[in-house]
């Protein structure tokens, strides 16, 4: 009897090291992807996933970071069948539900992604960014009320954050509240020109903008969770792979994202500005955000528009030369160029830029007959 009981074990285990070995191999590959991640190496990543899901078929954490990479290929399509695969698997996976939500974003199921990160902060996975990424979402699906609530809790997870002031200004402005987005507005400016005081003060030169080529979004690491004050976990990942190009020496994801709040915290006060009357302030902040962030196309447009208004054509023609340089695909840079142009008197190339307009974007033809029905008014206007 014992003899039998001695080889049934014998089986068992035959049966059991294969797969305790595959399992272990599954995981080694996975591992391996991270490390290939690290060097770059995107294809070998996903050759090692590859090789994982093949030998452990229910893996939801490999199909999952195989969507991540696929998604910076640019494979949305393949990357969303994973993200639902890894889900299916394993539907507490609270960090694959908020990267399904940005691949729903990019396809414009906005309905779709906001369900995700509902789904992601029920299961505990609470920080200000996902409540950001709400936020951006109610926005463009014309939820305003919605979309402060969400900011206004992100601020008090993390009130240091200025680019939450930036986004709720945005939301207030667009739901009338002209004085609360000009504090949100006030905030982020205070805080940066107080900076650049204490840096001049201690011999530092101010902060200058630094270029930067964005290839991809931040891959994540494996999730963990801690329980905050209410016993609620808050998910957190380990940033494991960055996967961009900083051509800025010295420069960190933070200040990439500090500078261009700034410059946008400018560039939107300076539109209530505008608003209120008052040029000479809007032009004084739309130079700031040039100053902070020369790549920021938008300032450049602004400013171009109030160059038109005081007659500086060749100022005007500067700026939207300078939109159409850093947004070549913009048709309304080619329109108000052409507009100024026309003012110009120069109506063979404004109509070269106004045909361009319309190669990008057929429907802007009614803004372009604005701008010859301008031009025409303001010469009838001038003395014969």
């Amino acid at each position: 009897m014992k003899k039998i009981s001695t080889v049934a074990c014998f089986l068992a285990l035959l049966v059991f090291v294969p797969t305790v070995l595959a399992q272990r191999t599954a995981e080694d590959h996975y591992k391996t992807s991270y490390s290939l991640l690290r060097n770059r190496d995107l294809d070998g990543a996903l050759a090692a996933l590859d090789k994982a899901i093949a030998l452990k078929p229910d893996y939801a954490q490999a199909f999952a970071q195989r969507a991540r990479l696929r998604s910076m290929k640019g494979q949305i399509d393949t990357a969303l069948v994973d993200f639902d695969k890894a889900l299916q698997i394993d539907s507490e996976m609270t960090d694959v539900y908020v990267s399904r939500a940005r691949i729903r974003m990019m396809r414009s199921d906005m309905k779709g992604a906001l369900s995700d990160l509902d789904n992601a902060i029920v299961r505990g996975h609470r920080s200000d960014d996902i409540y950001s990424l709400s936020a951006q979402l109610r926005m463009m699906s014309q939820d305003t009320e919605g979309a402060m609530s969400d900011l206004n809790t992100a601020i008090s997870m993390n009130p240091s954050r200025i680019g939450h002031y930036l986004a709720r200004g945005a939301a207030r402005e667009r739901s009338g509240d002209h004085d609360g987005a000009m504090a949100d507005y006030n905030h982020i400016i205070e805080k940066f020109e107080q900076k650049e005081k204490e840096r001049l003060a201690a011999g530092k030169n101010a902060r200058q903008s630094q270029a930067f080529d964005i290839t991809s979004p931040i891959i994540s690491g494996p999730e963990t969770s801690s329980p905050d004050k209410d016993g609620k976990k808050t998910m957190k990942t380990e940033s494991v792979g960055a996967m961009m190009v900083n051509t800025g020496p010295g420069m960190t994801a933070e200040k990439m994202e500090y500078l261009p709040n700034v410059a946008g915290a400018y560039l939107n006060r300076s539109a209530l500005y505008r608003k209120k009357g008052d040029s000479e302030a809007a032009m004084t902040d739309l130079n700031k955000s040039i100053a902070i962030d020369p790549s920021f196309f938008a300032a450049y447009y602004d400013r171009g528009r109030e160059w038109q208004k005081r007659g500086d054509l060749s100022a005007a023609f500067a700026d939207f030369s300078k939109v159409i340089e850093k947004h070549p695909r913009l048709a309304a840079g080619y329109v108000e160029r052409g507009g100024t142009l026309l003012l110009m008197g120069k109506e063979a190339d404004a109509e070269k830029d106004f045909a361009q307009a319309l190669t990008l974007d057929a429907s802007i033809a009614s803004m372009i007959e604005n701008r010859r029905a301008a031009a025409k008014s303001q010469k009838d206007k001038e003395p014969k």
